[in-house]
């Protein structure tokens, strides 16, 4: 970071700038956000109404201009971002209950303000605008995010899972797992070369493997932000499990299924007593510790197992989660789940969606995906450039631009074997940037990726910035 710049310098240039609709300076008025100073570059945002969007390019250039004037300032990258103005609730209700012909029009209509504090129907790229100006510039960055698994197996069989189809057969790969010593060694690796964040969520269960609470220490340690992905089964409720609470971001549990009859049917398992006693526990020590980790619980919505949805709702709530997600079921185009050929059909869940939402209440946020729920598995973009941003680690430590790729093609698309390479030899080396080439280039998403991937957002948002318009100048 260059030292002779500071984000109070850069507010004070910015004062300069006004707002033509108010008359009052950008800053004042409250439209700054995400300030990034990074070795003379700076990027930030400014953050108009919805209906404005177009009309703010001119005030965009002015504070560009502001910028790249000050002493020690190399180059700028001025975003504008949206924000959709309130809407009344009775206004919403009646806009969210109003058949709409178009999907994208549909999901809009859906969404309550301020459900999804968290935006995880959406992405964060505008908060690593530095990021994106790097990848702009063709450099060779570190991953945003990486999906890390840490075994190839799971002690129960859900109906929906997706692991199947990356080489995860339960109980059969359990004991496959992630080594020690190139685990804690990829945790250090990722925070040194700037990694932001890691969920220990991937193809299977990250508490199969013995060195997962070191690994949170470690890779929280290294000053990456922690979160993990669970079936709660075997969460530790002893020393571990309290000292890993105290280092994650958040703990999401997995957990399709809000009685004990649902649960044997979604999850083939009689866990479910088990795992209702593990998510009391960490609501109870977060309490009891005054802790920052964020509890929640998700579900992966299927047409057999919707009817659980609201059961859910009324679950979490009872428990004290701070959120309940439903997110949508991703499959591959050759339907391998039995769930792709069946995207039209999450059109018909709405009401059951809409009665669960109705049971968010202060400090408890039902989330439902609609975005990814309504899509029918559509995309915008052609190629995947959202690839270098976030990256997946297979439970048995090879790591790919994408998790299709686990147990198919993998020669062509790995990026390197942790165990036997680190991950900053890997970063520097070619085989990593010629295997995320050739899933940006190579791979036609509209048949070979499956529906509503994780980098799908981030997509969205690359390809948008990255194809500028014609005429562009006439704004």
């Amino acid at each position: 970071m260059n030292k002779m710049l500071t984000t109070s310098q850069i507010r004070d240039a910015l004062r300069d700038v006004a707002d033509p609709i108010s008359g009052d300076d950008i800053v004042s008025s409250g439209m700054i956000s995400d300030i990034l100073i990074d070795q003379g570059h700076v990027s930030f945002a400014i953050e108009v109404p919805t209906d404005q969007g177009y009309g703010a390019e001119p005030v965009r250039r002015a504070a560009e201009q502001a910028i790249i004037s000050l002493d020690g300032v190399d180059d700028t990258t001025v975003i504008l971002t949206a924000q959709a103005p309130a809407v009344a609730d009775e206004e919403n209700a009646a806009a969210r209950r109003k058949g709409l012909d178009s999907q994208g029009a549909k999901a809009d209509a859906l969404i309550k303000p301020n459900s999804d504090p968290f935006m995880m129907d959406g992405h964060k790229m505008f908060w690593h605008l530095d990021r994106m100006a790097a990848f702009q510039r063709g450099e060779r960055i570190a991953p945003l995010h990486i999906d890390v698994g840490l075994s190839k197996g799971c002690n129960i069989a859900c109906h929906y899972c997706y692991g199947v189809t990356q080489g995860n057969f339960f109980l059969e790969g359990a004991k496959k797992v992630f080594p020690r010593d190139a685990l804690l060694r990829y945790m250090q690796d990722a925070g040194d070369l700037g990694v932001r964040s890691i969920a220990l969520i991937g193809e299977a269960e990250p508490t199969l493997n013995p060195a997962l609470y070191d690994a949170i220490r470690v890779g929280k340690g290294a000053g990456v932000d922690m979160a993990i992905g669970t079936n709660g089964v075997l969460w530790n409720t002893k020393k571990d499990g309290e000292e890993a609470l105290e280092r994650l971001t958040f703990i999401r549990f997995n957990i399709s299924a809000g009685t004990e009859e649902g649960y044997q049917r979604v999850h083939n398992s009689k866990a479910f007593k088990k795992v209702i006693q593990k998510i009391k526990w960490c609501v109870d020590t977060k309490r009891r510790n005054n802790l920052d980790v964020t509890i929640g619980l998700q579900m992966v919505l299927t047409p057999e197992d919707a009817d659980q949805a609201v059961p859910l709702a009324e679950l979490g709530a009872q428990l004290g989660v701070d959120y309940f997600v439903i997110k949508q079921c991703s499959d591959t185009v050759e339907n391998d789940l039995g769930i792709y050929d069946q995207l039209e059909t999450y059109d018909d869940f709405t009401d059951i969606l809409l009665e669960a939402e109705t049971h968010s209440a202060d400090g408890y946020n039902v989330i439902v995906k609609w975005k990814k729920i309504l899509n029918h598995g559509h995309r915008e973009y052609d190629n995947c450039l959202g690839a270098p941003f976030l990256l997946y680690s297979s439970g048995d430590g090879k790591i790919f631009p994408c998790g299709m790729w686990f147990d198919n093609r993998s020669d062509e698309f790995m990026l390197g074997d942790l165990v036997e390479t680190s991950f900053k030899e890997m970063i520097e080396g070619d085989q990593y940037w010629n295997a995320i080439k050739r899933q940006q280039c190579d791979v036609d998403v509209h048949k070979e990726c499956y529906a509503n991937c994780r980098t799908h957002m981030i997509n969205d948002f690359v390809w948008k910035v990255r194809e500028e318009p014609p005429h562009v100048n006439f704004v």
